[in-house]
Protein backbone atom coordinates (compact mmCIF):
# COMPACT_ATOMS: atom_id res chain seq x y z
CA UNK A 1 0.00 0.00 0.00
CA UNK A 2 2.79 2.76 0.80
CA UNK A 3 4.33 2.40 -2.44
CA UNK A 4 1.59 2.38 -4.34
CA UNK A 5 0.43 5.46 -2.80
CA UNK A 6 3.80 7.31 -3.14
CA UNK A 7 2.90 6.48 -6.56
CA UNK A 8 -0.30 8.90 -6.57
CA UNK A 9 1.09 11.41 -4.41
CA UNK A 10 3.90 12.07 -6.38
CA UNK A 11 1.79 13.06 -9.28
CA UNK A 12 -1.13 14.66 -6.82
CA UNK A 13 -1.18 17.95 -4.63
CA UNK A 14 0.00 17.69 -1.37
CA UNK A 15 -2.19 16.40 1.68
CA UNK A 16 -2.63 19.05 4.06
CA UNK A 17 -2.71 18.11 8.13
CA UNK A 18 -4.08 20.48 10.41
CA UNK A 19 -3.71 19.10 14.44
CA UNK A 20 -4.23 20.96 17.62
CA UNK A 21 -5.70 20.51 21.07
CA UNK A 22 -9.01 20.48 21.62
CA UNK A 23 -10.80 24.00 20.80
CA UNK A 24 -8.39 25.05 19.05
CA UNK A 25 -10.52 25.51 16.10
CA UNK A 26 -8.82 23.38 13.95
CA UNK A 27 -12.34 22.39 12.38
CA UNK A 28 -13.41 25.79 11.42
CA UNK A 29 -9.96 26.48 9.99
CA UNK A 30 -9.78 23.55 7.87
CA UNK A 31 -13.08 24.71 6.41
CA UNK A 32 -11.40 28.15 5.11
CA UNK A 33 -8.62 26.10 3.82
CA UNK A 34 -10.84 23.95 1.98
CA UNK A 35 -12.49 26.58 0.26
CA UNK A 36 -9.17 28.73 -0.42
CA UNK A 37 -7.51 25.23 -2.57
CA UNK A 38 -10.48 23.29 -3.55
CA UNK A 39 -10.27 20.51 -0.83
CA UNK A 40 -12.28 18.30 1.31
CA UNK A 41 -11.79 17.02 5.25
CA UNK A 42 -11.12 14.36 6.84
CA UNK A 43 -11.55 13.47 10.24
CA UNK A 44 -8.64 12.46 12.55
CA UNK A 45 -10.21 13.02 15.90
CA UNK A 46 -11.09 9.63 17.65
CA UNK A 47 -14.06 10.94 19.32
CA UNK A 48 -15.96 12.28 16.30
CA UNK A 49 -16.13 8.72 14.46
CA UNK A 50 -19.02 7.63 16.73
CA UNK A 51 -22.66 8.22 15.66
CA UNK A 52 -23.67 8.62 19.11
CA UNK A 53 -21.42 11.70 19.95
CA UNK A 54 -22.73 14.98 18.26
CA UNK A 55 -22.71 17.65 20.12
CA UNK A 56 -19.99 15.91 22.99
CA UNK A 57 -17.71 15.86 20.95
CA UNK A 58 -18.08 19.28 18.62
CA UNK A 59 -18.59 17.15 15.39
CA UNK A 60 -19.57 19.94 12.59
CA UNK A 61 -22.74 20.99 12.18
CA UNK A 62 -24.00 21.30 8.35
CA UNK A 63 -23.67 24.91 9.18
CA UNK A 64 -20.15 24.49 10.44
CA UNK A 65 -19.68 22.09 7.09
CA UNK A 66 -20.15 25.19 4.62
CA UNK A 67 -21.15 22.92 1.77
CA UNK A 68 -17.35 21.60 1.97
CA UNK A 69 -17.47 17.37 1.91
CA UNK A 70 -16.18 15.75 5.28
CA UNK A 71 -15.37 12.14 5.73
CA UNK A 72 -15.46 9.25 8.74
CA UNK A 73 -17.52 11.91 11.22
CA UNK A 74 -20.47 10.19 12.79
CA UNK A 75 -20.37 6.73 11.75
CA UNK A 76 -18.69 3.85 14.08
CA UNK A 77 -21.56 2.57 16.79
CA UNK A 78 -20.30 3.34 20.43
CA UNK A 79 -20.10 0.07 21.25
CA UNK A 80 -17.07 -0.50 19.14
CA UNK A 81 -13.19 -1.00 19.88
CA UNK A 82 -12.42 1.39 17.32
CA UNK A 83 -8.56 1.74 17.17
CA UNK A 84 -6.17 3.44 15.57
CA UNK A 85 -5.49 0.30 13.28
CA UNK A 86 -8.82 0.77 12.31
CA UNK A 87 -9.18 4.32 11.45
CA UNK A 88 -5.79 3.96 9.46
CA UNK A 89 -7.42 1.40 7.46
CA UNK A 90 -10.76 3.61 7.04
CA UNK A 91 -8.77 6.93 5.86
CA UNK A 92 -6.51 5.29 3.36
CA UNK A 93 -9.12 5.08 0.90
CA UNK A 94 -11.24 8.05 1.82
CA UNK A 95 -7.56 9.87 0.47
CA UNK A 96 -7.21 8.24 -2.58
CA UNK A 97 -10.98 9.26 -3.28
CA UNK A 98 -10.14 12.65 -2.40
CA UNK A 99 -7.33 12.77 -5.14
CA UNK A 100 -9.37 11.27 -7.19
CA UNK A 101 -11.78 14.30 -7.88
CA UNK A 102 -8.62 15.79 -8.12
CA UNK A 103 -9.12 17.95 -5.11
CA UNK A 104 -6.75 18.21 -1.95
CA UNK A 105 -7.44 16.03 1.16
CA UNK A 106 -7.09 18.10 4.24
CA UNK A 107 -7.13 15.61 7.49
CA UNK A 108 -7.74 17.22 10.80
CA UNK A 109 -8.17 16.38 14.39
CA UNK A 110 -6.62 16.27 17.80
CA UNK A 111 -5.56 12.43 18.07
CA UNK A 112 -2.01 12.51 17.71
CA UNK A 113 -1.94 8.67 17.33
CA UNK A 114 -3.65 8.99 14.24
CA UNK A 115 -1.49 11.56 12.31
CA UNK A 116 1.48 9.77 14.13
CA UNK A 117 0.12 6.16 12.43
CA UNK A 118 -0.34 8.17 9.07
CA UNK A 119 3.14 9.42 9.21
CA UNK A 120 5.37 7.66 10.73
CA UNK A 121 3.41 3.85 10.13
CA UNK A 122 1.60 1.22 11.90
CA UNK A 123 3.22 -1.78 13.71
CA UNK A 124 2.08 -4.79 11.96
CA UNK A 125 1.45 -6.46 15.68
CA UNK A 126 -0.15 -9.91 15.72
CA UNK A 127 -3.52 -9.94 17.53
CA UNK A 128 -3.52 -10.65 21.70
CA UNK A 129 -5.76 -13.87 22.35
CA UNK A 130 -8.54 -13.28 23.91
CA UNK A 131 -7.75 -15.19 27.10
CA UNK A 132 -4.84 -12.92 27.46
CA UNK A 133 -7.15 -9.53 26.68
CA UNK A 134 -9.68 -10.58 28.88
CA UNK A 135 -7.31 -11.50 31.84
CA UNK A 136 -5.40 -8.04 31.17
CA UNK A 137 -9.08 -6.49 31.22
CA UNK A 138 -9.11 -7.26 34.67
CA UNK A 139 -6.28 -5.13 36.24
CA UNK A 140 -7.21 -2.58 37.90
CA UNK A 141 -6.50 1.41 36.13
CA UNK A 142 -3.72 1.88 38.50
CA UNK A 143 -1.70 -1.61 38.56
CA UNK A 144 -2.22 -1.28 34.28
CA UNK A 145 -0.23 1.90 34.34
CA UNK A 146 2.58 0.47 36.34
CA UNK A 147 2.86 -2.59 34.64
CA UNK A 148 2.90 -0.83 31.37
CA UNK A 149 5.63 1.69 32.46
CA UNK A 150 7.79 -1.01 33.76
CA UNK A 151 7.67 -3.49 30.84
CA UNK A 152 7.66 -0.60 27.91
CA UNK A 153 8.07 2.89 29.57
CA UNK A 154 8.51 4.15 25.51
CA UNK A 155 5.18 3.25 24.92
CA UNK A 156 3.63 4.15 28.27
CA UNK A 157 5.19 7.69 27.73
CA UNK A 158 3.01 8.30 24.76
CA UNK A 159 -0.20 7.44 26.71
CA UNK A 160 -2.27 10.58 28.03
CA UNK A 161 -3.73 10.16 31.44
CA UNK A 162 -5.39 6.70 32.19
CA UNK A 163 -6.21 4.88 29.23
CA UNK A 164 -7.13 1.54 29.94
CA UNK A 165 -7.98 0.35 26.24
CA UNK A 166 -4.04 1.50 25.11
CA UNK A 167 -2.48 0.49 28.62
CA UNK A 168 -3.92 -3.16 28.32
CA UNK A 169 -3.07 -3.20 24.71
CA UNK A 170 0.90 -2.35 25.75
CA UNK A 171 0.27 -5.10 28.69
CA UNK A 172 -1.32 -7.95 26.07
CA UNK A 173 1.16 -7.23 23.46
CA UNK A 174 4.17 -8.01 25.45
CA UNK A 175 2.07 -11.29 27.27
CA UNK A 176 1.42 -12.39 23.72
CA UNK A 177 4.73 -11.91 21.86
CA UNK A 178 7.24 -11.46 24.65
CA UNK A 179 8.06 -8.47 22.58
CA UNK A 180 7.47 -4.36 23.79
CA UNK A 181 4.81 -2.89 21.84
CA UNK A 182 7.22 0.22 21.05
CA UNK A 183 9.48 -2.28 19.57
CA UNK A 184 7.15 -3.53 17.36
CA UNK A 185 6.14 -0.25 16.63
CA UNK A 186 10.05 0.67 15.09
CA UNK A 187 9.33 -1.69 12.56
CA UNK A 188 7.09 0.34 10.17
CA UNK A 189 6.89 2.65 7.24
CA UNK A 190 4.94 5.68 6.60
CA UNK A 191 1.76 5.17 5.27
CA UNK A 192 1.83 9.37 3.13
CA UNK A 193 5.58 10.20 3.80
CA UNK A 194 6.30 13.65 5.03
CA UNK A 195 7.55 15.14 1.76
CA UNK A 196 4.17 14.47 0.34
CA UNK A 197 2.38 16.61 3.05
CA UNK A 198 1.88 20.35 4.76
CA UNK A 199 1.69 19.96 8.39
CA UNK A 200 0.57 22.50 10.62
CA UNK A 201 -0.44 22.26 14.60
CA UNK A 202 -2.65 24.77 16.24
CA UNK A 203 -1.28 26.07 19.29
CA UNK A 204 -2.89 29.22 21.00
CA UNK A 205 -1.82 30.53 24.28
CA UNK A 206 -3.31 28.59 27.28
CA UNK A 207 -5.25 31.52 28.64
CA UNK A 208 -7.63 31.85 25.37
CA UNK A 209 -8.05 28.42 25.09
CA UNK A 210 -9.22 27.88 28.23
CA UNK A 211 -11.89 30.18 28.24
CA UNK A 212 -12.88 29.10 24.55
CA UNK A 213 -13.02 25.74 26.06
CA UNK A 214 -15.54 26.62 29.30
CA UNK A 215 -17.81 28.34 26.77
CA UNK A 216 -17.92 25.98 24.42
CA UNK A 217 -18.66 23.00 26.88
CA UNK A 218 -22.09 25.43 27.72
CA UNK A 219 -22.74 25.78 24.33
CA UNK A 220 -22.75 22.03 23.71
CA UNK A 221 -25.42 21.76 26.82
CA UNK A 222 -27.51 24.46 25.47
CA UNK A 223 -27.21 22.86 21.54
CA UNK A 224 -28.52 19.28 23.49
CA UNK A 225 -25.68 17.53 25.11
CA UNK A 226 -27.36 16.69 28.17
CA UNK A 227 -30.53 14.92 26.23
CA UNK A 228 -27.48 13.47 23.98
CA UNK A 229 -25.79 11.78 26.82
CA UNK A 230 -29.49 11.11 28.34
CA UNK A 231 -29.90 8.93 24.83
CA UNK A 232 -26.21 6.99 25.17
CA UNK A 233 -27.34 6.88 29.03
CA UNK A 234 -30.53 4.76 27.51
CA UNK A 235 -28.31 2.58 25.09
CA UNK A 236 -26.89 0.51 28.41
CA UNK A 237 -23.39 0.32 26.27
CA UNK A 238 -20.98 -2.03 28.40
CA UNK A 239 -18.55 -0.03 30.63
CA UNK A 240 -15.89 -0.56 28.96
CA UNK A 241 -16.64 0.90 25.83
CA UNK A 242 -14.13 3.49 24.88
CA UNK A 243 -16.88 6.06 23.90
CA UNK A 244 -18.25 6.40 27.04
CA UNK A 245 -14.81 7.74 28.36
CA UNK A 246 -15.45 10.93 26.31
CA UNK A 247 -14.76 13.54 28.57
CA UNK A 248 -18.16 15.76 29.42
CA UNK A 249 -19.82 12.18 28.67
CA UNK A 250 -18.81 10.65 31.21
CA UNK A 251 -19.00 12.97 33.82
CA UNK A 252 -22.99 13.76 32.81
CA UNK A 253 -23.07 10.15 32.68
CA UNK A 254 -22.56 10.29 36.54
CA UNK A 255 -24.87 13.04 37.03
CA UNK A 256 -27.78 10.63 35.21
CA UNK A 257 -26.47 8.03 37.69
CA UNK A 258 -27.07 9.99 40.77
CA UNK A 259 -23.50 9.97 41.23
CA UNK A 260 -23.06 13.75 41.25
CA UNK A 261 -25.55 16.80 40.72
CA UNK A 262 -25.47 18.64 37.80
CA UNK A 263 -23.18 22.01 38.45
CA UNK A 264 -20.19 19.39 39.62
CA UNK A 265 -20.55 17.20 36.81
CA UNK A 266 -20.65 20.55 34.26
CA UNK A 267 -17.36 22.15 36.06
CA UNK A 268 -15.35 18.84 36.30
CA UNK A 269 -15.98 18.14 32.62
CA UNK A 270 -14.85 21.59 32.54
CA UNK A 271 -11.54 21.00 34.30
CA UNK A 272 -11.20 17.61 32.83
CA UNK A 273 -11.46 19.20 29.37
CA UNK A 274 -9.00 21.80 30.23
CA UNK A 275 -5.97 19.12 31.62
CA UNK A 276 -6.71 17.09 28.25
CA UNK A 277 -5.99 20.19 26.35
CA UNK A 278 -2.90 20.71 28.23
CA UNK A 279 -1.64 16.99 27.83
CA UNK A 280 -2.08 17.62 23.96
CA UNK A 281 -0.82 20.59 23.64
CA UNK A 282 2.64 18.91 25.20
CA UNK A 283 2.06 15.96 23.36
CA UNK A 284 1.84 18.06 19.83
CA UNK A 285 4.80 20.38 20.92
CA UNK A 286 6.71 16.93 21.90
CA UNK A 287 5.81 14.96 18.78
CA UNK A 288 5.38 17.51 16.25
CA UNK A 289 8.55 19.03 16.41
CA UNK A 290 8.74 19.52 12.06
CA UNK A 291 5.50 21.21 12.13
CA UNK A 292 4.38 24.75 11.21
CA UNK A 293 3.33 26.08 14.86
CA UNK A 294 0.32 28.32 14.28
CA UNK A 295 -0.06 30.46 17.46
CA UNK A 296 -2.68 33.07 16.29
CA UNK A 297 -5.22 34.49 13.15
CA UNK A 298 -2.04 36.40 11.56
CA UNK A 299 0.07 33.27 11.91
CA UNK A 300 -2.84 31.11 10.54
CA UNK A 301 -3.74 33.75 7.70
CA UNK A 302 -0.42 33.77 6.15
CA UNK A 303 -0.03 30.24 6.34
CA UNK A 304 -3.15 29.27 4.57
CA UNK A 305 -1.90 31.69 2.17
CA UNK A 306 1.27 29.86 1.28
CA UNK A 307 -0.76 26.64 0.62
Amino acid sequence: MGQAMEKILGEMPLVVCIAGPTASGKSAYAVDIAKAVGGEIINADALQVYVDLHWLSARPTEADMAGVPHHLFGYVSGDTLYSTGDWVRDVVPVILQVMGRNRIPIIVGGTGMYFRALLEGLANVPPVPRDIASAVDLIPISEMRRQAEEIDPAASSRVLGDDPQRLARIIGVHRATGRALSSWQDDTRPIIPAQFTRRSVLLPDRVSLYARINQRFDQMLEAGGLEEAQTVHALGYPARAPMLKAIGLSHLLSYLDGECDLENAIETAKRDTRRLAKRQMTWFRNRCTDWTVLKNEAEKEIYAQSL
